[in-house]
């Protein structure tokens, strides 16, 4: 099999090393706020357009008094189960968009990293579209695990009602995502430990380029397709819409599709198409999907649907994710 003139290409190869890209190279699983779970994966490969995930809800009561006369009564553990949605994503390349790379040693590598870093965009894309669907106005956590609003600066305060939306639970949230509007206004604050320097940085802070700094010893993840509401705000301002994670707020599965990668030729045009298939689980842990999907699989339009989930748990501590709405003060 040949991607490009006189290049062999070994699928087996390539998928290795865009596997490699995509753990590397996403800060969302670098920081544990996406994180694999055998269990999942084993569920996930049964098939199904739905796959459940079954869970136990903690226990409770309190203890009893030992005695040889009265036993012990035996309590109930109460179970739910939350319901993830296979997603069946696919894209094609024609060598022209590949070709610059080929440059290098191993021409493997260098089109798993060119390819590997689009689905790495195109998974947080696919995850920012779900928490719009989770937080938007109507969603099943817009007043449960949100603070703030159009009327509402940005502040350290904010953050910490934000952490605090979790009580006892708030220690949990470890990363925080946000637009780099905001991000640059808590900087300015004094607010945000830039990136390289080490006042604020403990053992939960990976060290890579999306990691723009850390806030309380949490890393800050940046990036400009986070929700903005333009001019919603007090004076007209924006409203930046940035989240609060913890470690393993989402579930990720992923197994080959039969053909995951493909190749092909135009002879007459010298035209080399490379096309790649992914078929995932990305589960906001806690939720139950629940929305309508036209296709095989949703697209990101469907998950920002504030109608795509309904909530799992009971206990909105254990959704380990908080959403904080602010305008930018002047």
């Amino acid at each position: 099999m040949a991607l490009l003139a006189d290049i062999d290409f070994v699928p087996e190869l390539f998928l290795s090393y865009q596997q490699e890209v995509n753990q590397n190279q996403s800060a969302f699983f670098r920081s544990g706020i996406i994180a694999q779970n055998p269990l999942i994966s084993q569920e996930f490969m049964k098939g199904g357009r739905e796959i459940v995930l079954p869970f136990f809800d903690d226990l409770t009561g309190e203890s009893e008094i030992l005695s040889d006369v009265i036993g012990l009564t035996p309590a109930v553990i109460g179970s739910g189960r939350q319901t993830g949605i296979r997603n069946l994503r696919g894209r094609a390349w024609q060598s022209s968009d590949l070709a610059a790379e080929l440059a290098g040693s191993d021409p493997m590598q260098a089109i798993a990293v060119r390819t590997g870093e689009y689905w790495v965009r195109d998974l947080q894309a696919t995850m920012i579209a779900q928490m719009v669907g989770l937080f938007g106005a109507g969603g099943p956590l817009a007043s449960s695990n949100a603070v703030g609003g159009n009327s509402t600066a940005l502040t350290g305060s904010l953050l910490i009602k934000g952490m605090a939306k979790l009580g006892d639970a708030g220690s949990r949230l470890t990363a925080l995502a946000m637009h780099s509007a905001p991000y640059y206004n808590l900087v300015d604050q004094d607010l945000i430990i830039p990136s390289g320097s080490t006042a604020q940085i403990d053992s939960r802070v990976s060290q890579e380029t999306a990691e723009f700094g850390t806030y309380l010893g949490r890393p800050v993840f940046v990036d400009d397709t986070l929700p903005v509401s333009v001019g919603t705000g007090t004076g007209g301002t924006n409203v930046y819409t940035s989240y609060l994670f913890g470690q393993g707020a989402f579930a990720y599965a992923e197994i080959m599709p039969k053909q995951s990668v493909e190749t092909d030729r135009n002879i007459l045009k010298g035209i080399e198409i490379l096309v790649n298939r992914k078929e995932y689980l990305l589960h906001p842990v806690g939720m139950a999907f629940a929305g309508t999907v036209a296709g095989n699989s949703p697209t990101n339009a469907e998950f920002r649907n504030v109608a795509s989930y309904t909530q799992a748990f009971s206990d909105n501590r254990n959704i380990r994710m908080v959403a904080l709405n602010a305008f930018i003060p002047n």
